[in-house]
């Protein structure tokens, strides 16, 4: 029996038609999330950021993920966790491994038009002179081939030097295809030459970003760092604790089942659609575009948000193209008597709103490629430092962190983190005057890229007239098309341009995301914010229950500490109102109720 999802109702709700039953569960992106959560605690954004990009694979446009922070922190644990309900051939966990390793590893030898090369097809010793001629020409002719789309590229650690020259073209998406030639010894033990081929974009995750070659392919992608909390620590550790006393609370269910084989049908079915956005070159000119790196992020971000639409795609609008025949009539590959159907899944505010907010999180170390401990040192102790002095010493600001973090650090460790800083342009550094054998340092006025972004500026692109100008935009760049609009795959039914509008763009139900992306208010920056404990204790005792809410997996204000997080948790109180808890809040009530027992 699956405790997740009640399989009868999805499948009066239409998911036989979808393909999948848990394709119309609109929770079905929480559940996830929820069934992940027995064996991940917290590290709430990196196990968003691992699943996102790992369902980009299946997608024309795959990310790049990199996991910054020091060791031990959980970063490979998140990722092979993430990665479990997806096609074990199409997850490759890699190591240093060469060229040549991952030739042969994942590599399948073709002929000069494609065919796969069998062992078995070599001619035997009795084959004619003429077969074994054919074979050697055959044979000189041959190449390997490694394909590369639809998978999940996870670097353990960090890639072979050769290996990662190799693969930079296809991971910065410079080339869908590359051509390479490398040294190879024979069953005979005698070198020759190999000829590989490289094909498709793969979704990558950089578990290790320690070497420079590496850090430098970071503009290509998203940089995250798994929390670095005492809580989480503590958590962790129960979680290892409740593995040795009930292991068999760990075994593969049949929730488990059921998540996997959607994944599996996602990513067949994924190549019969795409998305489309109608608001993206409205979403362009909001987005702040004053640096070449917002080029980059722009792109992921919009890939990012088609992800989320695509995974839901049975819960979107559907847009289809017709394309008469007389648009086609000179392609010979093309039926001149059948009409041509596309079929596209509409973005919606929902997508928008869950992935800027997603971005909230992590752009300022996505933009400076530093790792979060770093970028939470320079807001609470470095810029605190600055507002006491002009400039600072490294002992000054290793007193600073010091006193303020649990973690204590070294002055080497200080240095070598405002070390970074200077180099990304947050700081900059001069000699000491009164005792030249150290240095003086100060914040650099406005060395940070503007996070100004707020919610009245986003929520102002989803107009009606957007919508509909984007419809008649599209119906005229092709004199013989026509676009439909449907309701979802499910019903088809036709519908007008104000129906996914307003159902989809202005629905009241759907939280709003934090968009807000002015520095002063970054996750990592929150020194002055810190919750009133008091205050919270008094509030967590009008809950008399708390539990996991099937509703949407979003950005949700905690009626405890009014901060705005990514939960599905909920509390009720005694006055039967229904409030959203973060998990932190979760957690101080369950120890409360635990201390009042």
């Amino acid at each position: 029996m699956s405790s997740l999802f009640n399989l009868k109702e999805l499948k009066n709700q239409g998911g036989f038609k979808a393909g999948d039953l848990l394709a119309v569960d609109p929770k079905l992106y929480s559940k996830f999330l929820r069934h992940l959560s027995r064996t991940v605690r917290r590290d709430i954004i990196t196990k968003n950021m691992v699943f996102l990009t790992a369902l980009s694979a299946y997608t024309p446009e795959p990310i790049n993920l990199f996991l910054r922070g020091e060791s031990s922190i959980g970063k490979s644990y998140n990722v092979v966790q993430a990665l479990k309900y997806f096609p074990k051939d199409d997850v490759w966990l890699l190591g240093g491994l060469s060229p040549t390793a991952l030739i042969h590893q994942h590599g399948i030898l073709i002929d000069k038009n494609g065919d796969l090369i069998l062992p078995s097809s070599k001619p035997d010793k009795d084959a004619s002179p003429e077969e074994k001629e054919a074979w050697i020409q055959k044979m000189k002719d041959s190449r390997y081939l490694v394909a590369l789309n639809g998978k999940i590229l996870v670097f353990l650690e960090a890639p072979h030097f050769e290996t990662f020259n190799m693969l930079r073209p296809i991971l910065s998406h410079d080339a869908h295809q590359i051509s390479y030639r490398f040294t190879d010894k024979s069953g005979k033990g005698q070198l020759q030459a190999q000829h590989v081929i490289i094909q498709g974009w793969p979704a990558t995750i950089f578990c290790s970003t320690q070497e420079k070659y590496v850090q430098d392919l970071a503009t290509r992608g998203f940089t995250i760092t798994p929390e670095m909390t005492q809580k989480k620590y503590e958590a962790a550790n129960i979680l290892t604790g409740k593995k040795s006393a009930y292991p068999w609370m760990f075994q593969h269910d049949f929730d488990y089942m059921l998540l996997e084989g959607y994944i599996s049908f996602l990513k067949n079915h994924l190549s019969e659609i795409k998305a489309v956005d109608p608001y993206a070159i409205k979403f362009a000119h909001a987005f702040p575009s004053r640096s070449p790196r917002s080029m980059r992020d722009f792109k992921h971000l919009t890939n990012l948000i088609k992800v989320s639409a695509l995974f839901h795609f049975a819960q979107r609008p559907l847009v289809i193209r017709k394309i008469k025949p007389e648009a086609v009539k000179d392609d010979p590959t093309v039926n001149g008597d059948k009409e041509i159907e596309e079929r596209y899944i509409m973005v919606t505010k929902h997508d928008y709103d869950f992935i800027m907010a997603l971005w909230n999180n992590i752009q300022e170390t996505t933009e400076t490629s530093a790792p979060g401990h770093i970028i939470k040192f320079y807001h609470e102790a470095v810029e605190e430092e600055a507002r006491e002095k002009q400039e600072f010493t490294i002992d000054d600001l290793t007193e600073k962190w010091n006193s303020k973090s649990e973690d204590k650090k070294s002055s080497d460790a200080i240095r070598r983190w405002t070390s970074f800083l200077c180099n990304i342009g947050y700081l900059t550094s001069k000699p000491d005057q009164a005792d030249k054998r150290r240095q003086l340092y100060k914040t650099i006025q406005g060395n940070q890229k503007s996070r100004k972004y707020t919610n009245s500026q986003f929520s102002s692109i989803f107009t009606l007239e957007t919508l509909k100008a984007w419809l008649k935009e599209a119906e005229k760049i092709f004199a013989h098309n026509s676009l439909l609009l449907k309701e979802n795959i499910i019903t088809e039914r036709e519908t007008s341009i104000e129906e996914p509008h307003n159902r989809h763009f202005l629905s009241e139900t759907t939280p709003r995301a934090n968009i807000s992306l002015s520095t002063s208010e970054a996750s990592l920056t929150r020194t002055a914010s810190k919750v009133d404990e008091n205050g919270k204790i008094n509030h967590l005792r009008n809950f008399k229950a708390v539990y996991w809410s099937d509703g949407f997996y979003g950005w949700h204000p905690c009626a405890a500490c009014n901060q705005t997080k990514l939960t599905s948790w909920q509390a009720e109180t005694f006055q039967d109102e229904k409030v959203w808890l973060c998990e932190d809040c979760k957690e101080a009530w369950e120890k409360q109720q635990a201390g009042d027992a």
